[in-house]
């Protein structure tokens, strides 16, 4: 079922999952939600089965024209979101319905965003994952990040009976600075 039509794909939207195990001795990364937490989340707050398939936002969210009604939970990261200019907070679940515009602005802290969808991404599996791995062109849509006029489908779900919310005592603080480790060598 086509579900969201891009408008705008964000600098580096790609579709994840827990990830393709089993296969790095072959020099294929398990890639995945980088943020597991998060990910998890998107897929409760929708009703989803633990391994959907959810868009992955760097830095700065995609914007969307919705095509079927359907529910939606934004998390991760701390972004400006709106539903036809109207704010929607994080870490909830959300009803949108045809003709609606969802936007996910540039993160103020954190530096990723998961967007569940009833049912979650309806994208081939590839080596037992849905995730996309841009290096070798597999998984996700078509192998690669998000581009204006992509139309992404959603899996079969039921919508909520009512919305879902997480606690505040249990979101996560994201930085605004970024730590980077290093080893010499």
């Amino acid at each position: 079922m086509e579900v969201l039509q891009v408008l705008f794909p964000g600098p580096y939207t790609t579709v994840q999952d827990r990830g393709r195990f089993g296969y790095q001795q072959f020099g294929v990364p398990v890639t995945g939600a980088l943020d597991p937490f998060a990910y998890d989340v998107a897929n409760m707050l929708v009703g989803n089965a633990e391994d959907a398939a959810v868009l992955e936002a760097t830095v700065m969210g995609p914007r969307f024209e919705v095509l079927v009604e359907t529910d939606v939970a934004v998390t991760g990261g701390e972004a400006v979101i709106t539903v036809n200019n109207q704010g929607v907070e994080s870490w909830r679940s959300f009803r949108v319905k045809p003709g609606d515009v969802l936007n996910i602005g540039q993160v103020k802290k954190g530096c990723r965003t998961y967007i569940g969808l009833t049912g979650g991404i309806d994208v081939p599996m590839v080596m037992g994952s849905r995730s996309c791995y841009v290096g070798a062109k597999i998984g996700g849509y078509e192998g690669r990040i998000l581009a204006k006029g992509d139309i992404l489908k959603r899996a079969v779900g039921k919508l909520l009976v009512s919305p879902r919310q997480v606690p505040k005592s249990l979101i996560p603080a994201y930085s605004s600075e970024v730590y980077l480790r290093a080893v010499p060598g």
